[in-house]
């Protein structure tokens, strides 16, 4: 957490200066230090993709599930990396936008989950 606190701090005060004479090379110095950001920690992607798959193998039926609730992940992760940009750039309503649609988005997906616990509560209840 040191090593990303320490790169998010360093790409912090580069674009503060960097922003009164050059704003542009600010915004991209902040995209381009996400993207840094995101490398460091992408090792870890592995192993939760590896914990993943080793409960979606120990347990079949629950494989789509999962896959349903990896594809929200990712969706709600670019969101809210795309929405921090515009917003970083004084795009507001864009940000919010992009948040909105991102919700549409996840609810879409879930509408299949929704209806399998529907059903299983409504043939609990009869």
């Amino acid at each position: 957490m040191i090593k990303i606190a320490g790169i998010a701090l360093c790409v912090l005060i580069c674009c503060l200066v960097l922003k009164r004479y050059n704003p542009v090379f600010a915004a991209a110095l902040s995209v381009v230090g996400a993207v840094i950001l995101f490398l460091a920690v992408a090792g870890e992607l592995g192993n939760i993709f590896s914990s993943v798959s080793q409960l979606a193998s120990s347990v079949p039926s629950s494989a789509a599930y999962i896959k349903i609730m990896l594809k929200v992940l990712g969706i709600t992760l670019i969101a809210q990396f795309v929405s921090d940009v515009c917003r970083d750039n004084g795009e507001n309503a864009l940000a919010s936008i992009t948040e909105t649609a991102s919700k549409i988005i996840v609810v879409t997906i879930i509408l299949p989950l929704f209806e399998t616990v529907i059903k299983i509560v409504t043939g609990l209840v009869k």
